[in-house]
C-alpha cells in the first residue's frame, strides 16, 4: 500500500542520484528509494515526477543534513551552517517514473 504523488523534481542527489526532493503543495519533501533500489538521474531538476509509496514525518540529524548537503553540491561554508536538527516530510519511493 501507499500513495502516489506527481509533482516537479526540485534537485536530485549530484554523486549518484540516490535521493531527489519535491514539492507536495507548500511543502518540501525529500524521496529517498527503498533499499536503494534504483536511482534517479543526477540532472532530473525541473522535470515532472510520479512517486508512489509511503510519507512520512522524520527527524533528520545534522549529520545526515550535512551530507544531504554535500550531496547536492553545497559550499563547505553553507554544510558548515547547519547545526540543528530538521523534522521534515520524507518519502520512501518504492517505484519513480520521470516524465
Amino acid at each position: 500500500s501507499g500513495v502516489t504523488i506527481k509533482g516537479e523534481i526540485g534537485e536530485a542527489c549530484q554523486k549518484k542520484g540516490c535521493w531527489m526532493t519535491m514539492a507536495e503543495g507548500e511543502t518540501e519533501m525529500r524521496v529517498r528509494f527503498l533499499d536503494y533500489g534504483f536511482f534517479v538521474p543526477k540532472d532530473c531538476a525541473g522535470r515532472t515526477a510520479t512517486i508512489q509509496g509511503v510519507a512520512t514525518f522524520d527527524t533528520i540529524t545534522v549529520d545526515m543534513l550535512q551530507h544531504y548537503a554535500e550531496d547536492a553540491g553545497d559550499s563547505e561554508e553553507e554544510i558548515a551552517k547547519i547545526t540543528e536538527p530538521e523534522y521534515e516530510l520524507s518519502f520512501e519511493a518504492t517505484g519513480v517514473l520521470i516524465e
